[in-house]
């Protein structure tokens, strides 16, 4: 378990139990989706389409940012492919960001706040 959590460390965050649920079900990503709020804090689940690959992350107040590419995750190790994911997140809310940005200056500031995930209006907007 060390092994894995030092190739993940937010695996830290998981109980040997939970982490042992996880490496258990490595032909099946989708079964990550219960601890992903424990790992991630705004992230409630991910959408996987019929290859695994990782689309998008859902928030728990439901709002989804689209990743840049998917996370592919067929074939590789679960901490693998959560750091793949870690970095995915980065790329999407960076991406995210330069779009609000960019588009705050052409748009009515209410269909500006409806058409960006929340915390690009909070930190775009500033």
């Amino acid at each position: 378990l060390e092994t894995k959590r030092n190739g993940f460390a937010r695996f830290y965050f998981l109980s040997n139990d939970e982490l042992l649920e996880i490496l258990s079900q490595t032909k099946d990503p989708t079964r990550v989706q219960p601890f992903l709020s424990k790992v991630f804090e705004a992230m409630s689940k991910a959408t996987f389409n019929s290859d695994n690959e990782i689309l998008d992350m859902v928030s728990p107040e439901s709002e989804t940012v689209a990743f840049v590419a998917p996370v592919i995750t067929h074939q590789k190790a679960v901490e693998v492919w959560m750091c793949d994911l870690e970095e995915s997140m980065r790329a999407a809310i960076r991406g995210a960001m330069e779009k609000g940005v960019q588009t705050y200056p052409n748009m009515e500031r209410t269909d500006w706040v409806l058409d960006n995930p929340a915390q690009i209006v909070i930190n775009g907007s500033q």
